[in-house]
């Protein structure tokens, strides 16, 4: 633990609801951070379980913890929302409750950030893995270079799939005061946005480092949100990027053409993963969208006509489903290279109680 004399430089933001077990191993990871000054604020959306009682103990054995709880659910953008705001140390970073960093990651993004003054955060490798463990990406791994970026440089960097999860980034506390709080119109993909919006306004660091890994989790928000809740937050997006001030007309051209190409790409993926979920009307809110605002029928055609048989013939979504999970295998197994890079660092914090 660090002396009570010493200020801490870093904020950890943990927003939770109902996940006991799995925010122990988050804040165990926070925690276990080398070298790092830090605070860990725990900001309970009124679970109403044995969240409080686990934080309270936590917290009076180490004062680095410190847990408010709401006393009425807010929904997770305020929640979020409300955790940035108490922030008052020179950094932060948002974990959430269902994944963990690992070691090094702030002793890397402080030394870093101590050399180049000038960026405002910095983002390092995270992996997303299953909730069996298996990596299914490391976005960062994939970019062309590593170092400092400047605007729009970083911004286009990030497009066609490539934003770094906001898991593994560090901010200063200034970025709160040049870009603002997540947009809450944003909805689902409010996390996205505001990376985009933080590189289109200021420089900042990227390393392949594995800093923490983002839980695929099939039960979260992410997984199983509305169309509603996915598509209008991609909308306001696009207009988030028309009115960046930060952005020229060329930059906000080139960007709104990628992240038009992401969007339609991430209709058509998720409205198949729905499928396999049966999920039918989320399928079928995509192939409209992708109808009748990108003009593309026979994706839509497709999709429907999937949509239909599955709900007609329970051996035809047996057999989707089969052929779905088939084709998800095929592209985990042809990323076992960053199996074999970055497998032993999954599961590496024990969670207390499992030794």
């Amino acid at each position: 633990m660090r002396a009570n004399n010493e200020p801490p430089l870093i904020t950890t933001i943990i927003p939770t609801y109902r996940r006991p077990s799995l925010l122990r191993r988050a804040i165990d990871s926070a925690l276990g951070q080398d070298d790092a000054q830090l605070v860990v604020g725990v900001f309970d959306n009124a679970s109403g379980d044995e969240t409080s009682n686990m934080v309270s103990e936590w917290s009076v054995a180490d004062p680095r913890v410190r847990y408010y709880c709401h006393e009425r659910n807010l929904g997770a953008a305020a929640n979020f929302e409300f955790g940035l705001r108490t922030v008052t140390t020179p950094f932060f970073s948002i974990l959430s409750d269902d994944d963990y960093l690992l070691p090094g990651f702030y002793r890397q993004a402080l030394n870093d950030l101590t050399q180049h003054p000038e960026a405002m955060f910095w983002a390092g490798l995270t992996l997303n893995v299953d909730e069996g463990g298996r990596i299914w990406d490391a976005r960062v791994d994939r970019w062309s270079r590593e170092g400092l970026f400047f605007p729009p440089e970083g911004l286009m960097e990030m497009m066609h799939g490539l934003a770094p999860t906001w898991t593994g980034i560090l901010f200063r506390r200034e970025i709160l005061d040049r870009v603002g709080l997540p947009d809450r119109e944003t909805l689902g993909p409010s996390d996205l946005d505001f990376t985009l919006k933080a590189a289109a306004a200021c420089p900042f660091i990227l390393r392949k480092y594995p800093s923490a890994v983002f839980t695929l989790n099939s039960a979260s928000f992410s997984a199983v949100q509305p169309l509603s809740s996915f598509w209008p937050g991609w909308q306001k997006m696009f207009l988030n990027i028309e009115t960046n001030d930060a952005l020229d007309d060329h930059a906000k051209k080139a960007a709104l053409v990628a992240l038009h190409k992401d969007a339609k790409r991430m209709l058509l993926r998720r409205g198949a993963n729905a499928l396999s979920a049966g999920r039918y009307d989320f399928s079928r809110g995509a192939a409209d969208v992708l109808r009748t605002y990108y003009g593309k029928i026979s994706h839509s055609f497709l999709l429907k006509s999937i949509a239909a048989a599955c709900e007609r013939f329970s051996w035809f979504q047996r057999a989707y489903i089969y052929l779905y999970r088939k084709t998800e295998s095929r592209m985990v197994n042809a990323r076992a290279p960053l199996e074999s890079r970055f497998g032993h660092l999954v599961g590496r914090i024990v969670w207390p109680g499992d030794q």
